[in-house]
């Protein structure tokens, strides 16, 4: 599923029929009104002007080790300014940009590495996020987060996170502030069967959680790629094949047609597969040292006399004890080379 196209192919239905499809589309169905068709057009619009990331599950588990590197694991209590900072720093490569990866593949990654202890039957509803970063605006930047449901449906977004910019035109986390799609809300609020609006309130607070925390993501992309290593590998991809470009003219899609016909592949590279390989031999370690059956750091031993009971004396040459360390596999966080 290439969940960027999906939006299109919804929404661009719903604008040229003004009928949602057969998929599940709440807002399209229940809140048909002017303000969801203005809506869906501003996101098309963006869409098919926006340089499209599409990362691969390991280059989405590279990118998010870097950030725990700076941000910390979720137990280590770092400050948040050291995240800000860093990702303040970041440029963008374009004034539009749209970030996806498989968030249900990213979240197994995370329980191997030792993150949480989600269950799969808690991920078998998660597919793919796609992050939507608009940097248009001489004073704010906005962040919109979709989330699949299935290979054909998706959710809406329902809060749109907008970041203040300094004077200096970067993104600030000083006074953020979150505009609410009232469409979105609005279909929400007639599913509900229970207390609706306490309902509202919990999907809100859990959309903030997951957009504030997986969008760190697409900056380290960026800061990955501005550093032109080898641990990450890109390549230009065709989103259209000739054979639906030719079928969407045939029957008149012109949301097909307008949609973005190429995106980025990002793949990991030689260095990311070597980082995430020692962070695999580090927590094996640390595990072992946990259980009491950690084999010692190599070291070396002095010379010294060994007495036994029997009144036997032997001396031990200085020696190398444990385990060596290997020098080959570097741990650091890429980021945008320094200007001169």
């Amino acid at each position: 599923m290439i969940l960027y196209k999906t939006i299109a192919l919804q929404y661009g239905r719903f604008l040229e029929t003004g009928q949602p499809g057969k998929e599940y589309d709440p807002v399209g169905r229940m809140v048909p009104t002017e303000e969801t068709r203005a809506q869906r057009r501003g996101i098309l619009d963006d869409l098919s002007a926006a340089r499209l990331y599409l990362l691969d599950h390991r280059a989405a588990n590279y990118l998010d080790s870097l950030r725990m590197d700076v941000q910390g694991k979720p137990w280590e209590e770092r400050p948040e300014s050291h995240i800000q900072s860093y990702v303040s720093e970041i440029e963008f490569p374009q004034a539009l940009v749209w970030v996806e990866y498989d968030s249900k593949q990213l979240w197994q990654d995370r329980v191997t590495r030792g993150l949480t202890s989600m269950s799969a039957e808690q991920l078998q509803y998660w597919h793919q996020r796609g992050f939507l970063f608009d940097n248009r605006a001489p004073d704010f930047m906005t962040v919109r987060l979709f989330s699949a449901m299935t290979d054909q449906s998706f959710w809406d977004a329902p809060l749109t996170l907008v970041l203040p910019k300094s004077p200096d035109g970067r993104p600030s986390f000083e006074g953020v502030n979150w505009q609410a799609h009232r469409n979105v809300a609005k279909a929400h609020m007639q599913m509900s069967s229970g207390n609706r609006e306490q309902e509202v309130r919990d999907l809100f607070k859990e959309h903030k959680g997951h957009l504030s925390y997986e969008m760190v993501i697409g900056f380290m992309l960026f800061a990955a790629l501005a550093a032109r290593e080898d641990d990450l590998i890109s390549r230009d991809a065709q989103s259209l094949s000739n054979a639906e470009i030719k079928t969407a003219r045939k029957f008149g899609k012109s949301w097909i047609t307008e949609s973005p016909r190429s995106h980025v592949t990002i793949r990991i590279g030689p260095s990311g597969e070597r980082h995430l390989a020692e962070l695999e031999r580090r927590q094996r370690f640390e595990e072992a040292q946990a259980s009491g059956r950690a084999t010692p750091t190599e070291h070396w031993v002095a010379e010294h006399e060994r007495r036994y009971a029997s009144g036997k004396v032997v001396k031990v040459r200085a020696h190398k004890r444990g385990q060596p360390t290997s020098s080959d596999l570097p741990v650091r966080v890429v980021g945008p080379r320094p200007k001169d």
